[in-house]
């Protein structure tokens, strides 16, 4: 086996940190092995003016990472699992999924709120998803959606430079790289938007026939996170695995199996496609619910709209 594991990883601060969070496991585990960092500038972080629908999706995150995997110059890669496309490239595989953090938003405001009701009629709100646009627009037709891009100190900058009420923001990287947000506040949307695909977890992408990665990933994978993104991006993928409307996806176990709630929706809210699903594994839960609203003509409204 190889003393030495390289690590690719995107450049930003959040991607870094989750990096460094994954490498740590792993030493911790493998002392006697060396685990090293490399960062690579994703056409993503190239361009922070236009949409990701314009740029090609989410898949504009991990393109370069997995070139340079096929290339075998990095030996696996962490990823944000809401940006991994629902079909890998041949010869790829995510060989980890370490145990999930939170996978829902929240809402970053200048004035306190204990409801989205409590935000000032026509808030102006910063989000580039049109997953969360089209759920926020749903609960509350009258805010009006303003794009925005960059990280996470950017994205807080411009709360005061777009004259925003608030913007939205994933839990999972607040609370992994401990943001300050003072003077601002808080509000979690967990009862109001539906999550991303696999948002909050990790996927740590490798080679399917390196065997030696494949082996040590095993120790900091976790079964039940695993699950149930699994569940959520076979629901993605019947969908055909775009981000052209928004996608809405979350799984949970229980004692008795899992439990799943999807969406698909218009991107100014009006059209509105929910399901819910429960049962074992074994039921592709995920599948089945997309296949139910494709059925229900969900897709075809949209692509109307």
């Amino acid at each position: 086996m190889k003393t030495t594991f390289i690590i690719g990883t995107r450049k930003s601060k959040l991607a870094l940190c989750q990096s460094q969070l994954v490498q740590k496991q792993l030493q911790t585990r493998f002392p006697q092995l060396e685990f090293k960092l490399q960062p690579i500038v994703t056409e993503g972080d190239r361009n922070l003016h236009d949409s990701l629908q314009k740029i090609g999706g989410k898949g504009v995150f991990v393109k370069e990472i997995e070139h340079e995997l096929l290339s075998a110059k990095i030996d696996f890669a962490v990823h944000s699992l809401k940006d991994v496309p629902p079909v890998l490239p041949q010869g790829l595989t995510i060989g980890a999924v370490p145990k999930r953090a939170s996978a829902f938003d929240c809402l970053i405001t200048v004035a306190p709120i204990k409801s989205l009701a409590d935000l000032p009629q026509n808030a102006r709100i910063g989000t580039n998803s049109l997953r969360r646009e089209g759920q926020l627009l749903h609960a509350r037709p009258d805010l009006v959606i303003v794009p925005i891009r960059g990280n996470v100190d950017t994205r807080l900058a411009k709360i005061a430079s777009e004259n925003l009420a608030g913007i939205v923001l994933a839990e999972a990287g607040l609370d992994r790289l401990a943001v300050d947000i003072a003077p601002y506040y808080r509000y979690s949307l967990q009862d109001v938007i539906l999550p991303a695909t696999g948002q909050g977890a990790l996927a740590i992408e490798c080679r399917q026939a390196d065997t030696d990665t494949l082996g040590l990933l095993a120790a900091i994978h976790d079964v039940q996170t695993a699950s149930c993104v699994q569940i959520e991006r076979a629901f993605l993928k019947a969908l055909g695995g775009s981000c052209n409307f928004p996608i809405g996806a979350y799984a949970t176990q229980n004692a008795l199996g899992y439990e799943f709630k999807g969406l698909v929706a218009a991107q100014d809210g009006t059209a509105w496609y929910p399901i819910e699903n429960r049962g074992p594994l074994t039921a592709k839960l995920g599948k089945t619910a997309a296949d139910t609203l494709i059925a229900q003509g969900a897709l075809a409204a949209l692509a109307v709209d």
